[in-house]
């Protein structure tokens, strides 16, 4: 694997944050509180999964943040948060490999990744132009 982006060693690096594990209501898997510099994580759910959000909930303290009464603007800071994460935590070359030795299978190609489907399916809609040509080029070899 080509990425060595860690949310763990990002949070680590960060003393000022801090991390709460605590059930979280039905639908939400973490989330960001500015004003306390904290976030909170979902114990329930796979590790994979929480380092997904992990990335996700870091990417919301880098743009700083908050909760708004615009659900618009919540919904730019969600899809901000989602882009930075799945592109810190996927490496163009990783999915190329991954593409190719998990026959571009979603769930084993974010199983081997180490991230959640969701944040894979995003990684995949955020392609350039250069990256989808890579890809096309790496699965031309491999066949």
């Amino acid at each position: 694997m080509r990425n060595t982006y860690s949310p763990w060693r990002d949070l680590a690096n960060r003393p000022q944050v801090d991390l709460v594990w605590r059930e979280l209501p039905e639908g939400i898997l973490g989330q960001y509180e500015h004003h306390l510099l904290r976030i909170t994580l979902d114990p329930r759910m796979p590790r994979r999964q929480s380092r997904s959000v992990l990335a996700h909930e870091l990417a919301h303290a880098d743009a700083r943040d908050v909760l708004s009464v615009c659900a618009d603007a919540n919904r730019r800071q969600e899809r901000r948060a989602d882009h930075k994460a799945a592109r810190r935590l996927i490496h163009i070359d990783d999915l190329a490999d991954v593409m190719v030795s998990c026959d571009n299978h979603l769930s084993a190609m974010a199983v081997e990744l180490h991230v959640s489907d969701a944040l894979l399916r995003i990684r995949r809609e955020l392609l350039s132009a250069a990256e989808k040509y890579r890809l096309w080029h790496r699965l031309a070899e491999a066949s």
